[in-house]
């Protein structure tokens, strides 16, 4: 099969019609790079559809197994071989979901994730399973900040890995040619509660550069966050005292929360601040929540329970991500990939960046392409964009990465040509509040941290008022005949369509 760029998606490298796909209900994914889409597990708890809540059941009896073998470890780390055999996943990269830009490589499910699912279940879920409190795996995202929906969705994945595969199976017999297919082994496919191992099993799915792909109903998917989140739980924590029906707890609860957000404020008063008394930020909110439900943690089911009471709005606003997300990819996506050049590489991992962000300029500038980082009226996020700036390096001889930002001297894109010649690339919106702040300072750190000289900025404008930003901070710090510096004009006011130009 060719590398072409135009060949994006599944319906596309295995010449079959989108429409088979939207009838068996499946997400048509790309095979270049992970859709930023998630598996919620909420999903199959609210569904009407027996075989997802079959699924559900299935998840909470494996997390009641994972307690019960906590528990014999109270106090104690984990030891290395029940974390192995019991909590350690690969990320599903078969379903092409997730983060990665380039290609589908994710970290998967280990120490981390076992310690803070353990940690969980001796401090505030001892109970778990008994059928005394709500039963949700996305329990462990609501105390800990080191699970988030990736992870959920990851661990979700895994559990019912046997019926993704199962799926994707009798839609490839049906709908693909032989010639396409093969048969796989998936190691860690079904777990045998009578022997506590994990089994293999077989399967005919589409083959695609050496490995299976898997295929995701799109009723079970989301974007933005998983519908029990912390982030909810914050916002509206003002409501779970009115739904307790115990008049001494609600009160105490009102009360405990009330004075650890008094307590959290006094000590953000005592420091510099320009914000009045009475002002809560969202970090002294987010501390005093913490702090509520650790002391009363009926709190947590009772906040699970106003969101299962809500889960009609669940299907709903993930039905509509899923469907918005999967127009850009269809239609924006799509477009953007059928203009560009795959033959721009270069001797060097900086003449080839520093061509490629030009390149991108050109598509966007030059060629309409800039109507394709629109979504109706509004730009389209950062993320989508910089998946696009990603289209523009297929054919690439350098070795591109992109890693989630982690705090720890990640930039967006690192190109290489073995491990002496590495070419680091920042992307970023001009409208972004923190621009100068990251053209001084943050590119600096890349550098330092991964140890090279060579650095390219990308910066993308939408209106007038961006571009004039962007060329005053340039201007400020000496940088506006810096070619590092690669400005991008997106705006939709300054150009004439090339169909309309006349020659």
């Amino acid at each position: 099969m060719s590398n072409s760029p135009k060949k994006l998606k599944f319906n596309q490298y295995f010449s079959i019609k989108k429409k088979d796909l939207d009838k068996a209900g499946l997400f048509n994914i790309s095979l270049v790079a992970d859709v930023p889409l998630f598996i919620d597990p909420f999903h199959l708890f609210y569904s009407k559809k027996k075989k997802y809540r079959e699924l559900h059941d299935h998840i909470i009896k494996y997390l009641v197994f994972l307690k019960e073998n906590s528990v014999s470890f109270s106090g104690q780390k984990l030891p290395t071989r029940i974390i192995d055999s019991y909590y350690r996943f690969p990320e599903v990269e078969q379903n092409w979901f997730g983060f990665s830009f380039v290609g589908n490589k994710g970290r998967g499910l280990g120490k981390k994730f076992a310690n803070a699912l353990n940690d969980n279940f001796i401090e505030l879920f001892n109970d778990f399973g008994s059928g005394k409190q709500t039963n949700h795996l996305e329990k462990i995202t609501l105390i800990t900040d080191r699970v988030g929906k990736d992870t959920i969705s990851d661990f979700t994945t895994n559990l019912i890995l046997d019926y993704l595969a199962t799926e994707t199976e009798k839609f490839t017999k049906k709908h693909i040619d032989k010639k396409s297919t093969r048969e796989f082994t998936i190691k860690r496919a079904e777990f045998d509660f009578d022997n506590h191992v994990w089994k293999p099993k077989r399967y005919i799915l589409p083959a695609f550069n050496g490995d299976y792909v898997l295929l995701t109903p799109k009723d079970l998917l989301t974007k933005e966050k998983i519908w029990i989140n912390k982030d909810d739980l914050v916002k509206d924590f003002e409501n779970i005292p009115a739904a307790i029906p115990d008049n001494v707890l609600r009160q105490q609860l009102s009360a405990y929360f009330n004075q650890k957000l008094r307590e959290y404020e006094k000590t953000r008063l005592n420091k510099k601040t320009n914000k009045p008394e009475g002002y809560h930020t969202q970090e002294t909110k987010k501390k005093a929540v913490m702090d509520t439900l650790r002391q009363f943690r009926q709190a947590i089911d009772v906040y699970i329970k106003l969101k299962e009471q809500k889960g009609d709005q669940a299907e709903k606003i993930s039905l509509e991500y899923v469907a918005s997300t999967e127009a850009f990819l269809e239609n924006q996506f799509t477009r953007f990939a059928e203009n560009i050049d795959t033959s721009l590489t270069l001797p060097t991992s900086y003449e080839e960046a520093l061509n490629r962000a030009k390149y991108f300029k050109e598509c966007v500038e030059l060629h309409d392409n800039y109507l394709n980082l629109y979504v109706g009226d509004e730009p389209a996020s950062e993320d989508w964009i910089q998946r696009m700036f990603w289209l523009v390096w297929y054919g690439s001889l350098s070795d591109l990465n992109r890693e989630p930002k982690n705090g720890l001297g990640m930039p967006d894109f690192t190109a290489s040509l073995g491990k002496k010649d590495k070419t680091l690339i920042e992307f970023k919106l001009a409208k972004s509040k923190s621009l100068q702040d990251n053209i001084l300072n943050q590119l600096k750190k890349y550098k330092e941290v991964n140890k090279t000289e060579n650095g390219i900025w990308v910066i993308v404008f939408f209106t007038l008022e961006e571009k004039e930003k962007v060329d005053k901070v340039l201007r400020n710090n000496n940088l506006e005949s810096d070619q590092n510096f690669i400005l991008v004009d997106a705006r939709k006011d300054n150009k004439v369509p090339a169909s309309k130009i006349k020659s």
